[in-house]
């Protein structure tokens, strides 16, 4: 079909007015010369001129023409509606201009969404006939190529995901019927191997960077993407294949991102090898692309985890945590080219995005929170954490959220892997990581105690053999003895799961030298659910708490006094309980009744908190009445259901004889964080 050149407005404007006039007329009555004519000249008007056009585009898009199966009699329907939707799209192109906003703009912003139910099945027929359909219609007329059809349908998506919201009935988020389209072309966009088709379908995006299909989806997939609204996730996964392929496609979206990072960086591309077609807000088109497929990509990792827990756990088998965060680190690098406070906008929201996916892990929601914290170290979580604020002239809530999430991780230092892998980072960048963090207050705040309390667990470490550190590797009947195995070897016991035994006959004599008594204990030090990390942690834990109450003495026996005030009845069922990584003492220690931790033996009696104290006042371990409590945080928003332990301390030197917390001599376990070993 021949198209109207671009024209200009002649000099007599009564002439140009009878042109148009009569266009618009043969355009109504159904002429497609006249009115691709008008697609054309559009692109030249002011927005207040434009909205002369939108009766007529929208006339053709009568949803009654829509054919279920393509014939001869419905070519001129459907080559007015191909035309009309690009007419609607000219129009549209003005509304997202960052230089213009009048009412004009919104009153084509307005057309659409008032129109969208016929614009929105007729996006649907082009997909399904022309791009999708494997015998496309081939009828004289009908001049329709897959290519147009995928850019019609794409671009039709993208313009309504940047005005319609979820709060609006007619946007992408309340369209049910488009979501299968939106999950097919998203997964086709990132998985596809067709490098000929993805070259394609970036040319009809009209940019000539690679990747501008995936950046096009990836803002379309944002729009329908709602914490309120899980349906649309729901049909995402079903799209891709179940839960484990929708992990994979995420990791492979946000790894496309980084590999084109790298193919760029290594290219040495900058801006004075970009022409003015290639370049947004002075910097190169190519990276505004990655910051927003990066920050689109967070997001959706970050309402999708909490819409779905089978889907967030995927993500973090995936390790996709640890990729997000070797991304941020390259886009932190990226991103010290600003030269405009627009694209400034653009870095600060990917990187709260990013940080708030993060943040969401690190709140507590995940199965192994320890290993996905440990995740996030071993790729280097702290230099990039303190990095990416000074990235983002004026972010304040960015900083904000860096020092809580330092914050946060100060929280699980209590963990001896979590403790070794952040001392052996400390060790390596703890210089340079000092420079960072004096740029913001807060910041530097959180991470000065954050250093204080890794060097504190260190050194309280350091005095605990190394046979106690790894009692899981000794036969508990003859424990710190110069036999240790493999521990495949060993089998635990089914009740307490702490202590391990190299035959039955060193369990029966253990259980009746003492086992009998302590396996209920430690059964309570290591909590309900017996985590293998509090489990292995747990000669950290006691030396935290002999060392802080020997540390507070003057200050708990003040408490003390002040809690017998308040609780008389309960003169000596006063419970201790600590906090390790509270800043104060007033924060770090509390007294109550026994009442309140009655839960933490099966029993809910107070008999083994007599019996613990009966044995404690035997061996003179403290002058406590009863043996305290340690909390043990699952993340800082998850503060008001916290994780109580019963005393670790008390629980080990009750189950084995040569415990070791009493040792002040370091016979090589503190340099085990040196080596990285794992526990």
């Amino acid at each position: 079909m021949s198209s109207v050149p671009p024209q200009r407005q002649p000099e007599d404007g009564h002439t140009f007015a009878r042109v148009i006039q009569f266009m618009i007329s043969k355009a109504a009555s159904g002429s497609i010369k006249e009115l691709d004519g008008l697609c054309n000249i559009a692109q030249h008007w002011k927005p207040e001129q434009l909205l002369i056009l939108l009766p007529v585009f929208y006339h053709h898009l009568d949803p009654t023409r829509i054919p279920d199966v393509v014939t001869s009699r419905d070519v001129r329907s459907i080559m007015l509606a191909r035309y009309s939707l690009k007419g609607v799209l000219v129009t549209l192109n003005r509304v997202n201009s960052p230089r213009e906003s009048t009412q004009a703009l919104q009153a084509i912003a307005d057309n659409l969404i008032s129109n969208w139910n016929p614009c929105h099945l007729w996006v649907n027929f082009f997909y399904r006939h022309f791009f999708a359909s494997s015998n496309p219609a081939r009828l004289p007329g009908l001049l329709i190529t897959r290519s147009e059809a995928l850019k019609l349908v794409v671009n039709m998506l993208m313009r309504m995901s940047l005005i319609g919201d979820s709060k609006t009935p007619q946007s992408l988020i309340n369209t049910p019927s488009l979501h299968p389209i939106i999950s097919q072309l998203w997964c086709m966009a990132v998985t596809s191997k067709d490098n000929d088709f993805l070259t394609e379908a970036d040319k009809v995006m009209g940019s000539k960077e690679q990747g501008a299909f995936q950046e096009h989806m990836s803002y379309v997939v944002q729009a329908c993407l709602d914490v309120d609204h899980p349906s649309f996730t729901s049909t995402l996964i079903h799209v891709a294949g179940g839960i484990r392929a929708m992990a994979s496609i995420s990791f492979k979206y946000i790894r496309n991102i980084r590999c084109l990072y790298r193919k760029k960086v290594v290219s040495g591309q900058s801006i004075e090898d970009t022409t003015s077609c290639d370049s947004v807000f002075g910097v190169p088109r190519w990276q505004i692309m990655l910051i927003n497929c990066f920050g689109n990509c967070a997001n959706l990792l970050f309402v999708t985890s909490q819409q779905n827990c089978a889907l967030r756990e995927a993500y973090i088998d995936r390790s996709l945590v640890a990729i997000v965060i070797y991304t941020l680190r390259d886009l932190c690098q990226l991103s010290q080219t600003l030269k405009h406070d627009d694209f400034a906008k653009h870095v600060k929201k990917a990187f709260e995005d990013a940080l708030g996916y993060i943040a969401l892990l690190m709140g507590g929601p995940v199965d192994d929170l320890v290993a996905v914290i440990c995740q996030a170290l071993r790729a280097r979580f702290l230099p990039t954490i303190l990095q990416a604020h000074t990235c983002i002239p004026g972010a304040e809530t960015t900083e904000c959220l860096n020092a809580l999430l330092i914050t946060a991780l100060r929280s699980y230092l209590t963990f001896d892997k979590v403790l070794r892998i952040a001392g052996s980072e400390l060790e390596a960048d703890e210089k340079s990581l000092d420079a960072i963090a004096q740029r913001d207050t807060d910041l530097l705040q959180a991470w000065s105690l954050f250093k204080k309390d890794v060097r504190r667990f260190l050194d309280l470490r350091s005095q605990i053999p190394a046979a106690s550190i790894f009692f899981d590797r000794q036969c508990a009947a003859v424990h710190n003895s110069d036999e240790w195995h493999p521990q495949w070897d060993l089998f635990q016991c089914a009740r307490c799961t702490v202590a391990r035994y190299c035959s039955r006959q060193c369990q029966n004599i253990d259980w009746d030298q003492g086992h009998r008594m302590a396996c209920k204990y430690l059964k309570a030090a290591i909590g309900p659910n017996g985590s293998r990390y509090i489990r292995r942690s747990l000669f950290l834990l006691a030396k935290i708490e002999d060392a802080e109450i020997q540390s507070h003495r003057e200050f708990i026996s003040q408490l003390s006094v002040t809690a017998l005030g308040e609780h008389p009845e309960f003169e000596d069922r006063l419970v201790l309980e600590i906090d390790p990584v509270a800043e104060g003492p007033t924060d770090k220690f509390k007294l109550k009744p026994v009442s309140n931790y009655l839960h933490i033996f099966p029993e809910a009696s107070e008999r083994p908190w007599k019996v613990a104290s009966k044995w404690c006042r035997s061996t003179r371990l403290h002058s406590l009445c009863l043996p305290p409590v340690i909390r043990i945080h699952e993340g800082y928003e998850m503060t008001d259901q916290p994780k109580l332990l019963f005393s670790p301390s008390t629980a080990l030197r009750m189950a084995f004889k040569e415990h070791g917390l009493d040792a002040v001599v370091n016979d090589g376990a503190s340099s085990v964080y040196y080596t990285g070993s794992s526990l």
